[in-house]
């Protein structure tokens, strides 16, 4: 029949064509979306990273501000303390001047030992406090930096790239695969057959 041989062979260019663009097509699609993909989780690790930054330098920042605000309350005690020490000292100094004791004597100086020894025991008990108190806050502030940086170890996980051989590698293989199954149909399929026109 007139034409049987052009037309076979359009439809073997046809599906030889589909065959091969099809993969190729699908191939680059993918790569693409790999790619889109990877840039839109690099700019969101990128985002939550800064916020993680910012989140801890705020925290941190807190929590050494009512670290200052602490001691500066304890220096307040402990000079409050030795000034109402002083007072007593010297209230007690006029009022043994008044009574005519002797500023000498065994009971004034006894007075004055046990006013020193609170005043003392006092400020120490502020000083050890402050001191507990400002290691319990370098601990913390370890385990803020300790917490934020596993937070951005968890945050910034590695991204899965895309990888133009693999992509080739599989435009090939199906390319090949599709080619074998249309093969098993026709195996003159790529072979375009060349009938005399009076046939």
């Amino acid at each position: 029949m007139l034409g049987t041989g052009a037309t076979s062979g359009a439809l073997a260019t046809t599906v030889g064509a589909m065959s091969t663009f099809g993969p190729l097509a699908q191939g680059l699609l993918s790569f693409g979306a790999q790619s889109a993909q990877a840039s839109a989780q690099a700019e969101m690790q990128r985002r939550a990273s800064d916020a993680e930054r910012a989140r801890y330098a705020q925290e941190s920042a807190a929590m050494r501000k009512q670290q200052a605000a602490e001691a500066m309350q304890s220096a307040q005690k402990v000079a409050e303390a030795n000034r109402a020490s002083m007072e007593a000292m010297a209230r007690k100094q006029v009022a043994a001047g008044e009574a005519g004791v002797s500023l000498e004597s065994a009971s004034y100086l006894a007075e004055m030992r046990d006013l020193e020894r609170q005043t003392a025991e006092y400020n120490y008990a502020v000083m050890q406090s402050d001191y507990l108190s400002s290691q319990a806050y370098e601990m913390r502030a370890r385990d803020l930096g300790l917490a934020s940086q596993q937070n951005l170890i968890n945050i910034n996980r590695p991204i899965s790239r895309p990888d133009f051989l693999s992509t080739a590698f599989d435009i090939t293989s199906q390319t090949i695969q599709n080619q074998k199954e249309l093969l098993k149909l026709d195996p003159n399929l790529f072979s375009p057959r060349t009938q005399s026109p009076y046939n």
